[in-house]
């Protein structure tokens, strides 16, 4: 464990039987945490380091004590409201749908604190008319946090969420204090859990075939190892189709348990598949081997324990996962999906509001509109022809010669090399918009004499369509036929590279066709930032700015400091007349750029320094300052 600059030996000592115990990480603020450990010594009446380590070795309640001390309970009614609304709309009336107006649904919060978590589920429930029908469990590690939430008293603190005022209803004020109301209070089941212990789930605690776990700004707290055993077990707590919900701020389940994570445009969630379903994982997880799992193919639940769900060691999966054990579509409703015949089905806001827009949708159909004649920044419009979309260098199966450069817009982004696979530029050429010049955009595509390679990646290159397969998807974009094209290059395969290299060439043919392309290939792959990006800057080509937002925001989520990203980000939002959004966006990008070395090349911007892009983004956000001073519309 590492040591740090502790005040005294006994600190790192207790800390390290912590983590023996508990799973917790080694703090990032060793002062804190000394604070911490000495209010936690002081109540137990120990001033000894090694009497106090023996005292939360034997006694429970002092290590709950320490826990408190070590974690922070930071909670509100409410909080991440976007999850409440995806609930609403999207989870419940899937699970009524499917299991018809008798049946109960099981909800956890799995890290209660105080309590405001699971009283918000049950509020939620009560208000959508499941109140006779309804299981909420709560569970915490802090028998202190505990005895306040079935207390269920709360002050103005617990009220400061945006969806605060739905909780008002249930809450009876009493002096400088808000009483929860019998009702709510009833609705909930709180135990202890200490989370990193195996003694969950089972079916006596009622953590067990849930429909809804909420785990949210837990998992940050845990060492890798504790993290891989926890996604595990919630895995297995979940029921068919369940859904788990983490914090913004928790690290990525995917690779740590047969969990299919879903990008939304508020984040990620997960959802257990089908027993039988191939699962296959993303390439990005920080813990453990990656590789394809597969759910058991149990007919029933998972046995309490029973450490199914480990992390296979075939390389090379994606995030997504079409057929279930009977071959049959996964989906979840608003999302649409790809259907078994390869068509398909859904579209763009034909679900719910807050749907999710990751599982099997192709985000845009053939015929959606074709492009207008003014294109965007760095992209012509699609023109369905084979005749190279400019600002894309060529790529496979590209006829004749892009040049690297466009003329008479302001580019859009950058990119070209694969963000957190390697460091080098492609052989594509740099892109204008470090600059700000009125060039296209360039390196979309693999550098010259390497057909599908990604440059600088330091892994092996992506596979390469045959000429067979390029002359296919040639004959398929003639016909329209963008799945076939899609497929043919490569842009619905299971590694990320080749995925991501297919997209760029065939923006290279046809910039409406590669909209679809990047689509699915960011549907297989959603925690791969990079293809989030691209589809953000050909949306944006099409003079798609909404989607394009969207999109951006989602490569942002997955990777807040992709400079590129904000930078982008900032334009789209100029165009759509959100100046201060715009600007936001815009020192952000600054502000990243600066904190790296000036010469730092930056990840997808194809050999751009770091200097130059913060000077690009200065020089824009000065440009819609100056207006703004002097009492004039941008």
């Amino acid at each position: 464990m590492r040591q740090g600059p502790w005040s005294h030996e006994g600190y790192p000592a207790v800390l390290a039987l912590v983590e023996e115990r508990a799973g917790l990480a080694p703090p990032s603020c060793p002062a804190s945490a000394e604070e911490g450990i000495s209010r936690a010594m002081a109540r137990a009446g120990v001033s000894d380091f090694d009497e106090y380590r023996a005292r939360i070795t034997s006694d429970s309640a002092a290590m709950d004590d320490l826990l408190t001390e070590l974690t922070i309970g930071e909670t509100y009614f409410f909080r991440t409201p976007e999850h409440f609304e995806f609930l609403r709309r999207v989870v419940l009336p899937a699970l009524r749908e499917r299991h018809g107006p008798d049946y109960t649904v099981k909800m956890w919060s799995a890290a209660c604190s105080s309590g405001e978590e699971p009283y918000s589920m049950a509020a939620l429930l009560m208000s959508e008319g499941w109140g006779e029908h309804m299981a909420v469990y709560a569970t915490d590690v802090s028998r202190a946090s505990l005895a306040r939430a079935r207390r269920g008293h709360y002050g103005e603190w617990s009220m400061r969420g945006p969806w605060a005022e739905r909780m008002r209803v249930h809450l009876r004020p009493e002096g400088r204090q808000y009483v929860l109301s019998p009702e709510v209070k009833q609705r909930v089941r709180f135990s202890y859990l200490n989370l990193a212990l195996d003694t969950w789930p089972s079916p006596d605690s009622g953590i067990w075939k849930l429909d809804v776990v909420f785990c949210r700004n837990v998992l940050i707290y845990f060492n890798g190892s504790t993290i891989e055993a926890v996604a595990r077990r919630l895995h297995a707590s979940l029921g068919e189709g369940g859904v788990l919900f983490t914090g913004p701020s928790d690290p990525p389940l995917g690779g740590l348990a047969p969990l299919e994570p879903v990008l939304t445009e508020w984040g990620v969630f997960y959802r257990r598949l089908p027993p039988g379903t191939t699962v296959a994982v993303p390439d990005a997880s920080p813990f453990g081997d990656r590789g394809r799992m597969t759910v058991p193919p149990s007919g029933g639940g998972h046995p309490a324990h029973s450490g199914e769900g480990g992390v296979g060691t075939a390389p090379g999966g994606s995030a997504r996962t079409e057929t279930g054990a009977s071959g049959s579509t996964t989906r979840f409703p608003g999302g649409g999906a790809a259907s078994p015949s390869g068509g398909r089905a859904g579209a763009p806001g034909s679900g719910p509001s807050g749907a999710a827009t990751g599982i099997g949708t192709s985000g845009f159909a053939p015929g959606s509109g074709a492009a207008t004649g003014s294109g965007a920044p760095g992209f012509a419009p699609g023109s369905g022809t084979t005749t190279g979309t400019p600002g894309f260098p060529p790529g496979p199966g590209t006829s004749g010669t892009t040049p690297g450069r466009g003329s008479g817009s302001t580019s859009a982004g950058t990119a070209g090399t694969t963000h957190g696979r390697g460091t080098g530029p492609t052989s594509a050429g740099t892109a204008g918009a470090a600059h700000g010049s009125n060039v296209g955009v360039s390196g979309f595509a693999p550098g010259a004499g390497t057909p599908g390679a990604i440059q600088g990646t330091g892994s092996p290159s992506p596979r390469a369509p045959s000429p067979s397969e390029l002359s296919a998807a040639r004959r398929a974009l003639e016909r329209g036929d963008w799945r076939e094209a899609a497929l043919r290059m490569g842009a619905l395969d299971s590694d990320p590279d080749t995925a991501t290299a297919a997209v760029r060439a065939i923006a290279n043919l046809d910039a409406q066709a590669a909209v679809y392309a990047s689509a699915e290939a960011a549907s297989r792959h959603p925690l791969v930032p990079d293809l989030r990006y691209l589809e953000a800057l050909l949306l944006l080509g099409q003079g798609r700015l909404p989607d394009a937002e969207r999109s951006v925001r989602q490569a942002l989520y997955l990777e807040p400091t992709l400079a590129v990203a904000w930078l982008v980000l900032g334009r789209v939002l100029r165009r759509l007349g959100d100046t201060p959004g715009a600007l936001k966006a815009l020192r952000e990008a600054e502000a990243l750029c600066e904190a790296l070395p000036p010469d730092a090349p930056l990840p997808l911007a194809e050999g751009e320094h770091a200097r130059d892009l913060a000077r690009a983004a200065r020089d824009e956000r000065i440009r819609l300052e100056n207006p703004l001073t002097e009492g004039k519309a941008p």
